[in-house]
Protein backbone atom coordinates (compact mmCIF):
# COMPACT_ATOMS: atom_id res chain seq x y z
CA UNK A 1 0.00 0.00 0.00
CA UNK A 2 1.32 3.43 -0.94
CA UNK A 3 1.19 6.62 1.06
CA UNK A 4 -1.29 8.11 -1.43
CA UNK A 5 -3.70 5.31 -0.58
CA UNK A 6 -3.57 6.41 3.07
CA UNK A 7 -4.43 10.13 2.98
CA UNK A 8 -4.77 10.39 6.76
CA UNK A 9 -1.26 9.07 7.32
CA UNK A 10 0.13 11.32 4.61
CA UNK A 11 -1.51 14.38 6.22
CA UNK A 12 -0.22 13.38 9.67
CA UNK A 13 3.33 13.08 8.32
CA UNK A 14 3.13 16.44 6.57
CA UNK A 15 1.85 18.05 9.77
CA UNK A 16 4.96 16.96 11.70
CA UNK A 17 7.46 19.63 12.72
CA UNK A 18 10.33 20.29 10.29
CA UNK A 19 12.74 18.68 12.77
CA UNK A 20 10.63 15.49 13.00
CA UNK A 21 10.22 15.34 9.20
CA UNK A 22 13.98 15.75 8.75
CA UNK A 23 14.69 12.90 11.18
CA UNK A 24 12.16 10.68 9.44
CA UNK A 25 13.57 11.55 6.02
CA UNK A 26 17.14 10.72 7.04
CA UNK A 27 16.03 7.40 8.57
CA UNK A 28 14.15 6.44 5.41
CA UNK A 29 16.99 7.42 3.09
CA UNK A 30 19.41 5.42 5.23
CA UNK A 31 17.36 2.27 4.52
CA UNK A 32 17.62 2.63 0.73
CA UNK A 33 21.17 2.24 -0.58
CA UNK A 34 20.21 3.06 -4.17
CA UNK A 35 18.42 6.25 -3.13
CA UNK A 36 21.47 7.25 -1.10
CA UNK A 37 23.68 6.78 -4.17
CA UNK A 38 21.30 8.80 -6.33
CA UNK A 39 21.18 11.64 -3.80
CA UNK A 40 24.96 11.60 -3.41
CA UNK A 41 25.37 11.87 -7.17
CA UNK A 42 22.73 14.59 -7.60
CA UNK A 43 23.64 16.72 -4.59
CA UNK A 44 27.39 16.31 -4.11
CA UNK A 45 28.98 15.29 -7.39
CA UNK A 46 29.98 17.17 -10.54
CA UNK A 47 31.10 16.41 -14.12
CA UNK A 48 34.50 15.14 -12.94
CA UNK A 49 32.77 12.67 -10.63
CA UNK A 50 30.64 11.42 -13.54
CA UNK A 51 33.80 10.84 -15.58
CA UNK A 52 35.32 8.94 -12.66
CA UNK A 53 32.17 6.83 -12.31
CA UNK A 54 32.29 5.96 -16.04
CA UNK A 55 35.97 4.98 -15.75
CA UNK A 56 35.18 2.80 -12.73
CA UNK A 57 32.39 1.00 -14.60
CA UNK A 58 34.73 0.47 -17.59
CA UNK A 59 37.36 -1.01 -15.26
CA UNK A 60 34.74 -3.37 -13.78
CA UNK A 61 33.56 -4.32 -17.28
CA UNK A 62 37.15 -5.10 -18.24
CA UNK A 63 37.33 -7.57 -15.34
CA UNK A 64 34.07 -9.17 -16.50
CA UNK A 65 35.45 -9.46 -20.05
CA UNK A 66 38.61 -11.16 -18.75
CA UNK A 67 36.56 -13.66 -16.72
CA UNK A 68 34.30 -14.21 -19.72
CA UNK A 69 37.17 -15.11 -22.03
CA UNK A 70 38.65 -17.55 -19.51
CA UNK A 71 35.29 -19.07 -18.59
CA UNK A 72 34.08 -19.61 -22.13
CA UNK A 73 37.33 -21.13 -23.37
CA UNK A 74 36.69 -24.08 -21.04
CA UNK A 75 33.18 -24.80 -22.38
CA UNK A 76 32.08 -26.94 -25.29
CA UNK A 77 30.35 -25.15 -28.16
CA UNK A 78 26.94 -26.30 -26.92
CA UNK A 79 27.39 -24.44 -23.61
CA UNK A 80 29.35 -21.39 -24.80
CA UNK A 81 26.27 -19.32 -25.62
CA UNK A 82 24.64 -19.98 -22.25
CA UNK A 83 27.87 -19.11 -20.44
CA UNK A 84 28.30 -15.94 -22.50
CA UNK A 85 24.75 -14.84 -21.70
CA UNK A 86 25.48 -15.15 -17.98
CA UNK A 87 28.58 -12.97 -18.22
CA UNK A 88 26.79 -10.41 -20.38
CA UNK A 89 23.98 -10.15 -17.84
CA UNK A 90 26.59 -9.41 -15.16
CA UNK A 91 28.11 -6.71 -17.39
CA UNK A 92 24.69 -5.27 -18.15
CA UNK A 93 23.91 -5.18 -14.43
CA UNK A 94 26.90 -2.88 -13.88
CA UNK A 95 25.57 -0.53 -16.55
CA UNK A 96 22.03 -0.72 -15.16
CA UNK A 97 23.30 0.38 -11.75
CA UNK A 98 25.30 3.25 -13.26
CA UNK A 99 22.28 4.37 -15.32
CA UNK A 100 19.86 4.20 -12.40
CA UNK A 101 22.15 6.39 -10.27
CA UNK A 102 23.31 8.96 -12.84
CA UNK A 103 20.34 8.99 -15.27
CA UNK A 104 23.00 9.88 -17.87
CA UNK A 105 21.85 8.50 -21.24
CA UNK A 106 25.07 9.31 -23.09
CA UNK A 107 27.31 7.35 -20.74
CA UNK A 108 24.79 4.51 -20.67
CA UNK A 109 24.95 4.31 -24.48
CA UNK A 110 28.75 4.43 -24.39
CA UNK A 111 28.92 1.54 -21.90
CA UNK A 112 26.29 -0.59 -23.65
CA UNK A 113 28.09 -0.12 -26.97
CA UNK A 114 31.35 -1.13 -25.27
CA UNK A 115 29.80 -4.42 -24.16
CA UNK A 116 28.57 -5.19 -27.68
CA UNK A 117 31.88 -4.21 -29.27
CA UNK A 118 33.91 -6.33 -26.88
CA UNK A 119 31.58 -9.30 -27.29
CA UNK A 120 31.55 -9.20 -31.08
CA UNK A 121 35.32 -8.62 -31.33
CA UNK A 122 36.15 -11.50 -28.99
CA UNK A 123 33.39 -14.03 -29.70
CA UNK A 124 32.54 -13.26 -33.34
CA UNK A 125 32.64 -16.98 -34.23
CA UNK A 126 29.69 -17.69 -31.89
CA UNK A 127 27.46 -15.56 -34.14
CA UNK A 128 28.24 -17.20 -37.45
CA UNK A 129 26.29 -20.45 -37.22
CA UNK A 130 22.64 -21.28 -36.80
CA UNK A 131 20.99 -24.47 -35.53
CA UNK A 132 23.18 -24.60 -32.43
CA UNK A 133 20.29 -25.45 -30.18
CA UNK A 134 17.99 -23.84 -27.66
CA UNK A 135 20.73 -22.22 -25.54
CA UNK A 136 22.22 -20.47 -28.57
CA UNK A 137 18.77 -19.29 -29.65
CA UNK A 138 18.13 -17.80 -26.20
CA UNK A 139 21.48 -16.02 -26.38
CA UNK A 140 20.71 -14.57 -29.81
CA UNK A 141 17.33 -13.32 -28.53
CA UNK A 142 19.08 -11.75 -25.52
CA UNK A 143 21.65 -9.99 -27.71
CA UNK A 144 18.98 -8.75 -30.10
CA UNK A 145 17.12 -7.13 -27.19
CA UNK A 146 20.40 -5.54 -26.00
CA UNK A 147 20.97 -4.12 -29.48
CA UNK A 148 17.40 -2.82 -29.52
CA UNK A 149 18.10 -1.06 -26.20
CA UNK A 150 21.21 0.56 -27.70
CA UNK A 151 19.27 1.74 -30.76
CA UNK A 152 16.56 3.20 -28.50
CA UNK A 153 19.15 5.09 -26.45
CA UNK A 154 20.90 6.32 -29.60
CA UNK A 155 17.66 7.53 -31.21
CA UNK A 156 16.78 9.57 -28.10
CA UNK A 157 20.08 11.48 -28.10
CA UNK A 158 20.41 14.90 -29.69
CA UNK A 159 21.85 14.63 -33.21
CA UNK A 160 25.12 16.29 -32.11
CA UNK A 161 25.61 13.53 -29.55
CA UNK A 162 24.49 10.88 -32.04
CA UNK A 163 27.36 11.99 -34.26
CA UNK A 164 29.81 11.02 -31.47
CA UNK A 165 28.53 7.41 -31.50
CA UNK A 166 27.51 6.96 -35.14
CA UNK A 167 30.73 5.25 -36.24
CA UNK A 168 30.72 2.80 -33.33
CA UNK A 169 27.06 1.93 -33.83
CA UNK A 170 27.67 1.48 -37.54
CA UNK A 171 30.49 -0.97 -36.83
CA UNK A 172 28.22 -2.98 -34.51
CA UNK A 173 25.47 -3.06 -37.15
CA UNK A 174 27.92 -4.13 -39.86
CA UNK A 175 28.79 -7.10 -37.68
CA UNK A 176 25.08 -7.80 -37.12
CA UNK A 177 24.53 -7.73 -40.90
CA UNK A 178 27.08 -10.52 -41.42
CA UNK A 179 25.89 -12.61 -38.48
CA UNK A 180 22.95 -14.73 -37.39
CA UNK A 181 21.75 -11.75 -35.31
CA UNK A 182 20.37 -9.99 -38.40
CA UNK A 183 17.39 -12.37 -38.47
CA UNK A 184 16.68 -11.73 -34.78
CA UNK A 185 16.72 -7.94 -35.23
CA UNK A 186 14.33 -8.21 -38.16
CA UNK A 187 11.96 -10.12 -35.86
CA UNK A 188 12.14 -7.17 -33.42
CA UNK A 189 11.34 -4.74 -36.29
CA UNK A 190 14.76 -3.09 -36.01
CA UNK A 191 15.97 -1.88 -39.39
CA UNK A 192 19.65 -2.17 -38.52
CA UNK A 193 20.67 -1.21 -42.07
CA UNK A 194 19.60 2.38 -41.29
CA UNK A 195 22.49 2.58 -38.83
CA UNK A 196 25.22 1.41 -41.18
CA UNK A 197 27.39 4.11 -42.71
CA UNK A 198 29.28 3.67 -45.98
Amino acid sequence: MTLNQQPELKEAILNQSEKEKDKLLVRLINKDKKLMEQLHFNLLENEDDLIERIQNVKAELEKVFERTEKGISKKTLYYKHKELTGYLKAASGLVNEHASITKNKESELDLRLLILEETFDTFYNLYQENNLGYKADLHFIYQATRIKAVVTLYDKLHEDLQFEYRERLSKVMKFVHTSILSDYLVQLNINYLNYIED
